[in-house]
């Protein structure tokens, strides 16, 4: 497989990755700090309510080894020559001594209505095709960017002439990666045919990434002529570890409960047979009993997406996915855990990767 840029590997047979997290720039910079120690391969910036971009350059300057990627950062709400600077710059901040990258791009399209509504993106439609166009743009951008030749792409959403711009400095090392936040056959063809990894959802089960996910990939990947090993897929998990079994796997229930809610994800529940437990949960939450969501998600729905437990019970549970995710995004439930408890479960995973 395709390592990610690293120094350090983790204790025990699995390589893990992290979200970023922290209430301030305090508590980020020593999340990270600590999460490098424990020797966890990646740290991943989400956009959703916080900036990736800031997150990740607050901490750059306080970690040496350990990969720092936008997982993911959404392609369609910001130019894409903004978008290629600031992937140049954090590509430029988190370089090693050696002058080696550590920083990779992922990319996510987003839901329509979020990009819309909230962002004002007033050309969303063909995600695919155009994310096919935003990586080939990124790509000729990256290579053009520190030289004075004029920089031209005209597709059917991606429009620049640039010229005039050459950035200072030297430009990065070696190419900057690019993963998909993919989860449609489609976009995971795309992304095995054009990227350089996946960054799958934080609730997948093994059955999905062995029947689904991957073969969707593989066909992806005979188009590149490229072999699995030259890609790397990752996915989160949610992981909560602690010898109050029972809290910890209700804790666990928190994501499942707040993604049940949206309807984009209802085909990947139903798949693997929660059907009817997610149209409970999503006219419980229409109906205004939020409360009562944790209630609706069953344990067989823990057992399929997460690992809670004992230390022993999510081991076993990680063992799981071996020969399946080349890296697994261990991070502990955020949705309907107490911020004491979201923290307590990044301790103990820390713990027991260090």
């Amino acid at each position: 497989m395709t390592d990610l840029p690293s120094s350090a590997t983790t204790g025990t047979k699995h390589r893990i990755s992290m979200h970023l997290t922290g209430l301030d720039g305090r508590e980020l910079v020593e999340s990270a700090r600590e999460a490098e120690a424990a020797g966890v391969e990646s740290l991943w910036a989400s956009e959703l309510y916080t900036n990736p971009w800031v997150q990740l350059a607050a901490v750059a300057p306080s970690t040496e080894s350990i990969t720092l990627g936008t997982g993911v950062v959404l392609g369609f709400v910001r130019s894409p020559m903004a978008l290629g600077v600031a992937a140049l710059d954090l590509d430029q901040l988190t370089r090693r001594p050696d002058g080696s990258g550590r920083f990779v791009l992922g990319l996510g399209t987003g839901v329509k209505q979020l990009n819309q509504r909230w962002h004002g993106v007033t050309n969303f439609g063909g995600p695919v095709r155009h994310m096919r166009e935003l990586i080939e743009f990124l790509r000729l951008f990256f290579a053009k960017a520190h030289t004075p030749e004029p920089i031209s792409y005209h597709g059917e959403f991606i429009h620049a002439d640039i010229d005039s711009y050459r950035r200072p400095g030297r430009g990065p090392a070696t190419a900057i990666p690019i993963y998909l936040g993919a989860n449609q056959p489609r976009m995971l063809e795309l992304a095995g045919e054009v990227a350089d990894g996946v960054l799958g959802h934080v609730f997948i089960s093994p059955r999905a990434l062995r029947d689904f996910t991957l073969p969707h990939i593989e066909t992806g990947l005979k188009k590149s002529g490229r072999s699995r090993s030259e890609f790397t897929l990752g996915a989160g998990i949610t992981t909560a570890i602690s010898s109050d079994r029972a809290t910890a796997r209700r804790h666990a229930r928190g994501p499942l409960a707040f993604y049940a809610t949206v309807r984009t994800y209802a085909a990947a529940f139903e798949a693997d047979g929660f059907g009817a437990e997610v149209a409970a949960i999503r006219e419980a939450f229409k109906g205004g009993a939020r409360d009562a969501l944790l209630d609706l998600v069953t344990d067989e729905m823990v057992d399929t997406y997460c690992a809670a437990g004992t230390l022993d019970d999510v081991m076993k549970r990680l063992d799981e996915y071996d020969g399946l995710l080349d890296v697994k995004g261990v991070s502990p439930p955020r949705h309907y855990c107490p911020t004491d408890a979201h923290r307590e479960y990044r301790r103990a995973i820390l713990e027991a990767f260090a």
